[in-house]
């Protein structure tokens, strides 16, 4: 699924967790993730329960 405008997935490498973008609010998950793809599937469960995916009425 593509990601809404401003909406960004970053991936620490150091720390195995990931920085969240979404909806101007921003946001860390920990971790550690056992890997990159880990860590993105968990951000993006992640925006999927703040309603990414959802049609926004504006």
């Amino acid at each position: 699924m593509k990601y809404e405008d401003g909406m960004q997935i970053l991936y620490d490498v150091l720390s195995k967790g990931v920085f969240i973008q979404f909806r101007g609010k921003s946001d860390f998950l920990k971790g550690p993730f056992p890997s990159q793809r880990e860590a993105i599937r968990a951000a993006e469960d992640y925006c999927r329960k703040l309603g990414w995916g959802e049609s926004r009425q504006q």
